[in-house]
């Protein structure tokens, strides 16, 4: 195991909640029992009766049922790389894998947490983080990543904004600079633009995932729009209407992103990237292999960070963990395996087949980031970026609040300004802002 890994013992010691989840979904384990006391002496000793067999898995074997949501290629592929290492570290333990679209995470983990009959362990974001606590299904980890003092998941890689463009169609158009603000990125796409040969300055993500980009367009227009210690909204509505036009006038006004752009998911603005139809999409580093795989790096396709608003920077920082489910039935072995992908080589693993930025102590030294040049760009990324805002509601806020507003802005069923005020009215009510 890494040196970087948290030892079994230490987890049991100091976090404790395996062994209170445990009661929840079956027999604690063994390692949380305390030894039974010896009787003492007697002048004809006592044999003490022999204890009935306790029902757990020894540590190191057993079944461990997990639960993910990678559905991209490349992160399969570096997600198979990780479990074979697995594999050979725990030969014993037999990792089940489930994989869940994203728009049904949230939904099939508070029916587990009703129904107490959950996986082992499972991935938790950043921006989910605080409904997962909430809901009550996660049993707290040492060393891992925190919400209001709390501990309950095993950072293992993390999304960094990042944006990607083709140097060679700015060179037709005789662009010379990356844009860095989000003003010069407009101009860019507009100047990028040719729709008789159906190529659009900027593929924008309108479809399912597209939320998302919102709130960092909100944090640049505004600053943060939540402050974690008040737990109210600080978005005022002025700076949420500017955000809402100048995100939907690139598509109704500007005609500068794809016609279909409101309905466009992962798979079609990136799809369209890579076949040429955009000039420039943004993304995170996680997408890096993906894009380099038909792309030739720093020849078709480069990277930069994303434009800076009038406020503040629009690039986000979120990590990503690994945690157990409060009714685990197998918490030495559920917590072997998240400890594995918490080590240097699970995550370098990961890394050199996606991009996924890891977070192990050393990783980030690993050849394959210092030999990249696009991942400058990253390590940029790193020192402007901001964290992901982790709240109750934001998730949901931006799936059916954020997305559907902005769907309709871009069709032109409503204004702009109409949709702001509506997402941020929602963001007042959710955090029950006066």
């Amino acid at each position: 195991m890494d040196s970087n890994s948290v030892s079994r013992r230490k987890f049991i010691g100091v976090a404790g909640g395996v062994a209170a989840g445990a009661a929840i979904g079956g027999p604690a384990s063994a390692a949380t029992k305390k030894p039974v006391a010896k009787p003492k002496a007697t002048k004809a000793p006592v044999k003490a009766p022999a204890a009935a067999p306790v029902a757990v898995n020894k540590p190191g074997t057993g079944v461990v049922n997990y639960w993910n949501h990678f559905t991209a290629a490349a992160e399969r592929a570096g997600f198979e790389a990780v479990t074979n290492g697995f594999k050979k570290a725990s030969p014993n333990i037999d990792l089940k894998v489930e994989t869940i679209q994203n728009p049904d995470w949230m939904t099939k983990y508070i029916n587990a947490v009703m129904s107490k009959s959950g996986p082992d362990a499972l991935m938790v974001t950043q921006a989910r983080l605080a409904d997962m606590s909430r809901i009550g299904g996660l049993a707290t980890v040492n060393n891992a990543l925190s919400l209001n003092g709390s501990q309950y998941a095993l950072p293992v890689f993390a999304f960094i904004d990042w944006g990607y463009y083709r140097p060679d169609f700015f060179a037709a158009k005789g662009i010379k600079k990356v844009p860095t603000t989000l003003e010069e990125f407009r101009l860019a796409a507009i100047e990028l633009t040719n729709p008789d040969k159906k190529i659009y300055g900027f593929g924008l993500r309108g479809g399912a995932g597209g939320g998302g980009f919102v709130t960092k367009l909100l944090h640049a227009f505004n600053g943060p729009i939540y402050d974690p210690k008040t737990r109210k909204a600080t978005l005022e509505l002025d700076a949420a209407v500017d955000a809402l036009r100048f995100w939907v006038r690139l598509g109704t006004k500007d005609k500068c992103i794809p016609p279909t752009a409101a309905g466009d998911g992962y798979a079609q603005f990136m799809g369209s990237f890579k076949a040429g139809g955009t000039a420039m999409i943004l993304h995170h580093t996680g997408s890096y292999v993906e894009i380099t795989t038909p792309l030739k790096a720093e020849i078709e396709v480069k990277t930069f960070n994303f434009p800076k608003g009038p406020k503040a920077e629009m690039t986000n920082v979120s990590p990503l963990g690994n945690g157990l489910f409060k009714g685990t039935t197998n918490p030495d072995a559920g917590f072997e395996w998240i400890t594995y992908w918490a080590s240097k080589k699970a995550q370098v693993d990961f890394l050199q087949a996606t991009g996924y930025w890891p977070t192990a102590t050393g990783a980030s030294a690993d050849p394959f980031i210092k030999n990249t040049p696009a991942f400058r760009t990253a390590e940029n990324a790193l020192k402007i970026g901001w964290t992901s805002y982790t709240f109750p509601g934001v998730e949901n806020w931006e799936i059916n609040t954020i997305l559907p507003n902005v769907q309709k802005a871009l069709n032109e069923t409503i204004t702009p300004e109409q949709a702001a005020r509506n997402i941020w009215t929602e963001l007042r009510d959710i955090t029950d802002t006066k």
